[in-house]
């Protein structure tokens, strides 16, 4: 059986767009996106959600709102697959309510009160782990440097 505990986390980026004009309500396309990245002995990850909200209304988008969180966490026997499919959702649910804050009082700052994200359900069979090939690599799947945990 294998958990993921939070230790610490951060907004790491935030971008907003409101060039909506008139009150009213506004019909919102919302995505998010997950990457759970394990140190080489399974005891820590990096969890990085990607949180993106726009207005189906304009196709130019009068309204974009995108937020990334990041956490780190303690995790136990993070070293085969199914183990770390099993984390990835923990860290989900672990990190949705710090995302469900930001992007709501994102929102409220910006004079949309009362944004409430729909919390997804993960299903395990859909995460792809990905392996490290021949000599690793000094890099992120993003291109950014792997960071060192302590």
């Amino acid at each position: 059986m294998a958990n993921a505990s939070l230790i610490t986390q951060k907004v790491q980026e935030i971008h907003l767009i409101n060039k909506l004009e008139k009150p009213g309500q506004v019909q919102l396309d919302s995505a998010f996106s997950l990457n759970v990245s394990f140190t080489p002995d399974g005891s820590r990850c990096i969890g990085k959600l990607q949180q993106t909200l726009r207005d189906k209304e304009f196709a130019g988008g009068k309204l974009t709102m995108s937020v990334e969180l990041v956490g780190v966490f303690n995790c136990s026997g993070a070293f085969d697959d199914d183990v770390k499919r099993q984390i990835h959702g923990e860290v989900y649910d672990q990190l949705f309510p710090y995302m469900q804050v930001q992007c709501a009082n994102l929102a409220a700052a910006s004079g949309i009160p009362g944004l409430m994200l729909k919390k997804a359900v993960i299903n395990p069979n859909t995460i792809s782990v990905n392996k490290r090939g021949p000599g690793g690599s000094d890099r992120n799947p993003d291109g950014g440097p792997k960071l060192t945990l302590l």
